[in-house]
């Protein structure tokens, strides 16, 4: 499949920094943080995000032509089993989370058909409760997601494409407005800059916790998520393969930019501690709430009548729900497909049944895909229904998929030392970091953060007494671990049988 004519630089940059890029993790940032927001990003873009997509970059640009993305990335420099099971908690972690973007797809929908979320409410259509509707939708998602990625990568790289350039449009409205509102309101400029400084968050004391500063650290490393997923298209980008380790730095850097103007501009702009006293904000409903609230003080300030005022209120809400929708629809369709793609197509011939690699006409693995959409609507089917044993499962996949998808991001790092020994040695003109001490230094930085995010993640329970928290937290990783282990064990031995019968 051709695939030279999808991509340009200008448009892999986009779909880099609009895919990792958050913007409500930047609506979030601001809220909770204001201005004192800026040196957790900071750290976490310089110890985390910047070395971490140095060595993305340079994985890329040395396994450009293979597909198996994290898993060839580790097979050939620390080992095929850690590099299988790595692969494995990875995709785990993305099967539980496709579940829960499958039924937050109704939020952005609601809101943008009806002007607010709907989903929190009883449902009208008697013998149908609401969750009992989401989940039948979101079933009907799944399968439209299937068949849509099914019909070949052009389509998920065009929705990538139309994806990004709709968030581009709402950052340039989020910055335009509130640069608007710096221009016309300067009395106010310092004034607001010094309520998001001295803003803390919600609940906390003044002098904020040890244990809360740490979870915004962790917050802003997992704002900086998502690179690793976006790597996976390399050998997709056609005639840009060459340069897709450059552009994948440019794009982390734009990535940075974004967080810092959005949450400068916002600070500027907006009163935070008056905004903190509508109670009816929550992080649920942030994002709306603060493009509603700039359609107003924007209109206000462009002495814009009432009706004026309010439809460019709404239509930013609604823009905003638009591209959070297509920004999950775009999202959905790339996990849906590139997770199952590195551990089923990127792994050896001999670890699956022949037919969980078989594609059809467009080059899709259909069965792999096809056995993926029934799982993902099963475990939807069951807590749409209600049924407390499936729920409570799920809330414990979901919190043992924390540090699982972590634990790859640190191998990641881990075998980069070796990978860079090895690709010095043979005298590489690609590489980005020409010194094996560098190289260290970066792997070190990140292992680190992923290390810091984990022990955290593993603190915070157990500082509030939630021990059963804590436990599935350990017990995740253990676990997929183990059934890791058993399908590796199965393969090989399976390889093993084979090659005897030819032997004999």
């Amino acid at each position: 499949m051709k695939t030279t004519t999808t991509f340009s630089p200008k448009r892999l940059v986009m779909i880099i920094t609009m895919t990792v890029f958050s913007f409500s993790s930047m609506t979030t940032a601001f809220f909770l943080m204001g201005l004192k927001a800026f040196p957790y990003f900071i750290g976490a873009a310089l110890f985390y995000f910047i070395p971490y997509a140095i060595i993305i970059a340079e994985f890329t640009g040395m396994y450009k032509n293979h597909i198996g993305g994290l898993y060839q990335w580790l097979a050939g420099h620390l080992s095929e089993k850690v590099a299988f099971t790595a692969a494995f908690l990875w995709y785990c972690s993305y099967f539980i989370w496709m579940i829960s973007l499958f039924m937050k797809l109704w939020i952005p929908s609601s809101i943008l058909l009806f002007g607010e979320d709907l989903t929190k409410k009883n449902s009208s259509i008697p013998y149908f409760s609401t969750s009992i509707l989401i989940g039948l939708l979101s079933i009907g998602a799944v399968l439209v997601t299937l068949f849509f990625v099914s019909k070949g990568f052009k389509g998920i790289a065009s929705s990538l494409y139309l994806s990004g350039i709709m968030m581009t449009l709402l950052i340039f409205f989020c910055l335009g407005g509130n640069l608007v509102l710096w221009l016309s309101n300067q009395s106010s400029i310092v004034p607001n800059l010094s309520n998001s400084f001295n803003s803390v968050q919600a609940g906390s004391s003044s002098g904020q916790p040890l244990i809360e500063q740490l979870s915004f650290l962790i917050f802003a490393i997992t704002a900086f998520g998502g690179l690793d997923t976006i790597a996976s298209l390399v050998d997709k980008t056609g005639k840009q393969k060459k340069q897709f380790p450059k552009l994948l730095i440019f794009s982390s850097i734009l990535v940075v930019l974004c967080y810092f103007l959005g949450i400068l501009l916002w600070s500027g702009g907006t009163n935070l501690a008056h905004l903190k006293t509508n109670s009816t904000i929550h992080l649920g409903n942030l994002m709306y709430e603060l493009m509603e609230n700039l359609g107003y003080a924007v209109g206000q300030a462009l002495s814009l009548t009432a009706i004026q005022t309010q439809f460019l209120a709404q239509f930013l809400t609604r823009f905003t729900a638009l591209t959070l929708l297509l920004s999950y629809i775009s999202l959905l369709s790339t996990i849906f497909y590139l997770p199952i793609r590195t551990l089923v197509e990127g792994t050896p011939k001999h670890y699956w049944h022949p037919r969980l690699k078989q594609k059809n006409k467009q080059d899709m693995p259909i069965y792999a895909l096809r056995i993926q959409g029934i799982l993902i609507s099963l475990f939807i089917l069951g807590i749409s229904l209600g049924s407390q044993y499936v729920v409570f499962l799920y809330n414990q996949l979901t919190l043992m998929t924390n540090i699982s998808r972590a634990i790859p991001y640190l191998l990641v790092a881990l075998a980069y030392p070796a990978f860079k020994k090895k690709q010095l040695a043979d005298n590489s003109t690609s590489a980005l970091v020409r010194s094996k001490i560098s190289a260290t230094l970066i792997s070190n930085s990140v292992i680190l953060s992923i290390a810091l995010a984990i022990l955290f993640q593993l603190y915070q329970p157990l500082s509030k007494g939630n021990y059963l928290q804590s436990l599935t937290l350990l017990l995740g990783p253990l676990l997929f671990t183990f059934l890791a282990h058993l399908l590796y064990k199965q393969f090989h031995k399976k390889n093993e049988i084979t090659q005897n019968s030819w032997e004999s």
